[in-house]
């Protein structure tokens, strides 16, 4: 026979264990940053399909690289479908050419967001850090890093004197 507060103290410990497991700050952290690169996906994509890729194939004279093809045999076909409804054996290298020529451009955009954006933040940090540090002194007890206006040592308990 199973014990009713056994199963009910077993449930309430899996239960306790799983809001620990799923709420935790860095599973929710991960969370996030899977739907905010989702939705950063479909920004660069749209980027790239409906901002970029447009003047480049005006500049390349409309030339439509997802119709290449090349057909094993000796029978030539109108399109591709007409092709694929044959049965032909197909190398679509025009796919390939598209999608090749998407990437780099999705590529180009990443590089300019993800590392020249880096320097800038990294910059602007460092402005920040340095705007931080020149409000700060250290303690001449225990030399630790403290507001410059303080007159009592938050670490050491130390008392300053005017401001030293």
């Amino acid at each position: 026979m199973v014990d009713n507060k056994v199963i009910k103290k077993k449930t309430k410990k899996l239960t306790n264990d799983f809001k620990q497991f799923a709420f935790k700050e860095a599973t929710l952290g991960a969370a996030v940053g899977i739907m905010l690169g989702a939705a950063f996906r479909d920004v660069i994509n749209s980027l790239v399909n409906d901002v970029l890729t447009p003047p480049i194939a005006y500049i390349t004279s409309g030339i439509d690289f997802t119709s290449l093809y090349f057909t094993f045999g000796s029978t030539k076909y109108e399109s591709i479908e007409l092709a694929r409804e044959a049965g032909a054996v197909i190398i679509h290298y025009g796919n390939f050419i598209s999608e090749f020529i998407t990437f780099l451009i999705t590529a180009f955009i990443l590089f300019l967001l993800a590392y020249q954006g880096g320097k800038i933040v990294n910059r602007l940090n460092k402005k920040e850090a340095e705007r931080k540090k020149s409000k700060e002194k250290k303690c001449p007890f225990c030399k630790s890093k403290i507001h410059e206006e303080a007159t009592r040592c938050p670490f050491c308990t130390s008392r300053l004197e005017n401001g030293r």
